[in-house]
């Protein structure tokens, strides 16, 4: 391989692999029951780390030009499933469920970067006039088949950084006496986050 910074990424990108590997079989081997906390950290370990891995090779594979930054981010946005439409007066978004405990920059970035894509190509396609009041409806759904003492409380520190990105596109501001927030948990088909954007701060939600 004749380009040095990619040769150079590529070997790191390997030996994050192999870290990966380990925090997997770790975590594979570790006692649920016995040791519940560590199972905890551990799987929460994997999750990070495979993401941090996702962001590298998407940052590796725009080094070429035949590659382009906007076609990688439209590709993950459609791997994830984020979705952006119009939802009665408002906006909807659907997107990855969020995690509690992220506070990587690297994992921030493995939702944020295709979100603010989709979310520009939807401005681009679509006439939006920013909103000056709004209320905000974080959907937290889960799979039928998820247990009750899986589904997280409402502590998300994600939800701070994505209410940011949203605020670019579609508000005038994300303060108190501009926007409200609101936040529920339902089930569904699979394990995802729904994002209402409303005019009416007045609107309460439900979530059918």
């Amino acid at each position: 391989m004749s380009n040095p910074l990619l040769c150079q990424r590529l070997n790191r990108l390997k030996d994050d692999v192999m870290r990966f590997k380990n925090a997997v079989c770790a975590y594979e081997t570790t006692d649920a029951a016995k040791y519940p906390e560590n199972f905890e950290s551990l799987g929460l370990e994997v999750a990070m780390k495979s993401e941090a891995l996702a962001c590298s090779a998407r940052n590796i594979v725009s080094i070429f030009p035949a590659g382009g930054r906007k076609r990688i981010l439209q590709a993950v946005a459609d791997i994830q499933g984020i979705k952006v439409s119009k939802w009665r007066d408002g906006y909807e978004i659907i997107m990855p469920g969020l995690m509690t405990k992220r506070d990587s920059r690297n994992n921030v970035e493995f939702i944020l970067e295709p979100l603010s894509y989709a979310l520009e190509q939807f401005t681009h396609e679509h006439p939006v006039e920013r909103l000056e009041q709004a209320l905000i409806w974080f959907i937290y759904e889960y799979g039928e088949d998820t247990p009750a003492r899986h589904i997280r409380d409402f502590d998300n520190l994600e939800a701070k950084e994505v209410l940011d990105v949203i605020n670019a596109f579609f508000l005038i501001d994300d303060g108190g006496d501009f926007c409200q927030l609101h936040y529920s948990t339902s089930r569904g088909e699979s394990d995802r986050t729904r994002i209402i954007i409303s005019p009416d701060m007045g609107f309460i939600p439900c979530p059918k």
